[in-house]
């Protein structure tokens, strides 16, 4: 139910706005970090079920994954990091190591985002917006 809480909060930042604007939403483009380990389908199902709910069927979702990024104050090296085989197949702990030196004492500097980079509103008045 993880996708199904940051759905909830998407859409109603979004339908919030396009209510504001007396609009309807008709796409979402959704920066998330690949860290999150959220389930991409299951995120596009939950909002396309809310959207429904909502009076705007049909809502396109557009999705940039963000690769992960590390910072090493070991070696001062920022790259993507190390991962053992298979491990962002949602399991736990999440273990991050410096490609370079191979140290664990790493900083994520992204891949932890779920960003509404922009969200299409159409209003009877002014057409499309952005």
């Amino acid at each position: 139910m993880h996708e199904f809480s940051i759905a909830s909060q998407i859409w109603e930042s979004v339908a919030r706005a396009a209510r504001q604007r007396g609009g309807r939403v008709l796409s979402i483009t959704l920066e998330l970090g690949e860290l999150n380990l959220l389930e991409e389908e299951q995120l596009r199902f939950w909002i396309n079920e809310l959207a429904a709910r909502d009076s705007s069927p049909d809502v396109e979702l557009k999705i940039t994954l963000v690769r992960s990024r590390v910072h090493c104050p070991d070696c001062g090296q920022e790259s993507e990091p190390a991962l053992p085989e298979g491990e962002l197949d949602h399991h736990l702990p999440l273990t991050l190591t410096c490609p370079h030196c191979g140290s664990r004492n790493v900083t994520v500097t992204a891949g932890r985002e779920i960003t509404v980079a922009s969200a299409e509103i159409e209003t009877e008045q002014a057409g499309r917006e952005r």
